[in-house]
């Protein structure tokens, strides 16, 4: 199986019961009905590691502030 990273979408659209999202050069496209099926794990998935991303960032931040008042 092979693996595509999207760090950005470009575009997102549907038609004959397929959901598209373009990024770059690439495609995926979806069975509509599917992924609604599964929208509610990508919908934790994602907000999950985005909550994570966001925990580290603060982490750094207050580090680098502790490291300036002193």
């Amino acid at each position: 199986m092979e693996n595509t990273y999207i760090r950005d979408i470009d575009q997102i659209w549907s038609e004959n019961g397929e959901v598209y999202i373009t990024s770059e050069d690439k495609t995926v496209t979806f069975d509509a009905k599917n992924l609604l099926g599964n929208l509610d794990s990508l919908l934790y998935f994602a907000i999950k590691e985005a909550n994570q991303e966001n925990k580290d960032l603060q982490k750094r931040i207050k580090e680098t502030i502790k490291k300036l008042k002193y």
